[in-house]
């Protein structure tokens, strides 16, 4: 799993929650299949798609970085973890000037009602965020940097465990939506499942990244399912999906071998075509 760590700007460099945030990324890249990248200034991605995280974590409060950086992952479909680190807590909400906190007042509900999860590091903390708005999941966790009730690898463990079930929770919800687009054809088995794993493909370029395992099981799905063509054709256009298909395709008779006679459409090999294979992973 990648993940990406984003510490608001204005969290001073000995503030507790950028502490926090540091040793922690530090402590999960020591874990196998984790890649963590921490910093305040970087970009989502660096335009390759081993660079686009598969969860985002943004840590700090009244922080219009942190809320665009927040905003901008959840665009681009990928789930984001939430944790203000004290920022609103009434205290620090009052230091912060009146027009100021009415500007991105707003900005704060939409960061807790955007995040998959919401973690807070005190009861207090927890508190002030349910004060402001119900987020979707709200834990509450200790600070190892603040208290010896727990370590920095017994936090690692329930970070772990969070990440892994708000990347769950919130793909469910992609292949929720999904499902509806293609409802009307949920009888037809074959082309359901052919359908389903196009606009799957299309939410994971969105996202910045597809998987080549991920475009392969489509090209082995045409091979191996007994659909109708024509009919599948028809489908495509009226869900304005044709082109799409076509450009996979192009892509699939390249890295997959995938020939005409298993294609329901002529490929098609233009510009397009050629800009989502930058977004293939090997």
């Amino acid at each position: 799993m990648r993940i990406r760590f984003f510490i608001a700007p204005s969290l001073p460099k000995d503030h507790v929650g950028r502490l926090l945030a540091e040793a922690l990324a530090a402590a999960l890249s020591e874990k196998d299949g984790l890649q963590v990248v921490c910093s305040s200034k970087s970009p989502l991605s660096n335009g390759h798609p081993e660079s686009t995280p598969h969860l985002v974590h943004v840590f700090g409060a009244w922080d219009n970085a942190a809320a665009t950086f927040l905003f901008k992952a959840r665009n681009r479909g990928i789930p984001t973890v939430y944790s203000p680190v004290g920022g609103l807590i009434s205290w620090n909400k009052e230091q912060e000037g009146i027009q100021r906190r009415i500007a991105l007042y707003a900005r704060q509900l939409r960061m807790i009602g955007q995040a998959e999860a919401v973690v807070t590091f005190s009861q207090i903390e927890k508190q002030s965020v349910e004060k402001m708005k119900n987020a979707i999941r709200l834990e509450t966790f200790a600070n190892p940097i603040i208290t010896n009730t727990v370590t920095m690898d017994g936090l690692v463990g329930q970070m772990i465990k969070l990440y892994e079930q708000a990347e769950k929770s919130f793909d469910e919800k992609v292949r929720q939506q999904i499902n509806n687009k293609i409802f009307a054809w949920k009888d037809s088995v074959s082309i359901h499942a052919i359908l389903f794993k196009l606009f799957y493909l299309q939410h994971q370029l969105h996202q910045g990244a597809i998987p080549h395992d991920s475009i392969a099981e489509l090209g082995q799905m045409m091979m191996t399912t007994d659909y109708n063509e024509d009919e599948m054709n028809d489908i495509l256009q009226q869900l304005k999906m044709d082109k799409w298909m076509a450009r996979l395709e192009q892509i699939l008779s390249e890295t997959d071998g995938l020939t005409e006679g298993f294609m329901p459409s002529p490929p098609l090999n233009d510009s397009t075509t050629k800009r989502i294979k930058n977004f293939i992973e090997p």
